[in-house]
């Protein structure tokens, strides 16, 4: 598959992506269960579904995948119920013993990646001259640690250790969520590290690249803004969100950090806030359709204080405000 934007223009090809790898090309992942695996594992690096739930509940993948690693409704109302089917087989205590909901994934692939336009500097000759670059060979991506699941009724948890293509760790979520507050699935809580309820998750990609993997439009900086966030990174903070019972009209609350999910409180002198609502609908033969606004109303430093030898430290000072707002279709 290729990606391009005009300038630079890149092009990536993962000859392992999506239904190719389910298919059996290559093994994108190990699985650890008590038995034989009997769902067909998700190839990409980062998405947020574990093999493990189909076996718990004895289901298909399809079940919750109207294409993998995309939810359909069903599976959507699975995650936002925190893991559960609302019946018996929820609580750890009515779990098989061999069950353990934990995922090893690294996905070995051959890329190319190809960049022209590009300043190339000629020693024999001392000029720089417009030319093209291309790099391929095999390759390994990161390797994520999924565990997801129950600690009890209506406490659902998710932790994702994850690890870049050298071996450096990260916690890209680790989050406890109590659900259905007052037997009402309009008040649930989620407090740690977590992906914001945007209308399309990036950590369900379709595709493995260095580029093109990201859903740019979460991360695009106006010119001149010197803000860090990301609309796609994990945040470090609290969610009040709710849902109906067929999870089509959707809403969330959250009240984060601003340091854009990192650790430590470089930029600790204030909090942001995101928004969301969304209804979904069904269109005839075009089958469910979803619409919603969003806003991300956050605070961000300006400068830095000194230390007594006059170098910057990692406090930020001088915050001023600053949104993203939108309206949205899928």
């Amino acid at each position: 598959m290729f990606y391009w934007a005009p300038k630079p223009l890149r092009r990536t090809v993962s000859w392992f992506a999506s239904s190719l790898m389910c298919g059996s090309l290559i093994l994108a992942f190990l699985l650890i269960d008590g038995r034989s695996a009997s769902a067909i594992p998700i190839p990409t690096a980062k998405v947020r579904a574990i093999p493990a739930f189909a076996r718990k509940y004895g289901m298909p993948c399809s079940a919750c995948h109207e294409a993998w690693p995309k939810l359909n409704n069903f599976g959507q109302t699975f995650k936002d119920n925190g893991y559960q089917m609302m019946n018996d087989r929820d609580a750890p205590i009515f779990q098989q013993a061999a069950y353990w909901p934990v995922a090893f994934r690294i996905t070995p692939n051959w890329h190319r990646e190809s960049v022209n336009r590009t300043d190339i500097f000629n020693p024999a000759t001392g000029s720089t001259a417009e030319g093209q670059l291309t790099t391929h060979g095999f390759d390994l991506s990161g390797m994520d640690i999924l565990a997801a699941g129950t600690l009890a009724k209506n406490i659902s948890f998710l932790l994702v250790p994850s690890a870049d293509n050298t071996g450096a760790f990260h916690f890209e979520s680790a989050n406890v969520r109590f659900d259905n507050l007052l037997h009402s699935s309009w008040l649930n809580v989620k407090v740690g590290k977590f992906e914001l309820d945007n209308i399309i998750s990036e950590k369900r990609i379709l595709t493995l690249s260095n580029n093109g993997g990201l859903y740019q439009i979460y991360h695009f900086v106006p010119v001149g803004d010197i803000n860090g966030f990301g609309l796609g990174d994990n945040q470090l903070g609290a969610e009040l969100s709710g849902h109906s019972k067929n999870d089509y009209t959707r809403y969330s609350i959250a009240l984060l950090s601003s340091n854009d999910g990192n650790v430590g409180l470089s930029n600790g002198h204030g909090y942001d806030t995101y928004l969301t609502f969304s209804q979904a609908f069904e269109a005839g033969s075009l089958g469910l359709q979803r619409v919603g606004a969003f806003a991300y109303l956050g605070r961000s430093p300006t400068y830095a204080s000194l230390t007594a030898g006059g170098s910057a430290t990692a406090d930020g000072l001088g915050q001023k405000s600053f949104y993203r707002a939108g309206f949205y279709g899928l």
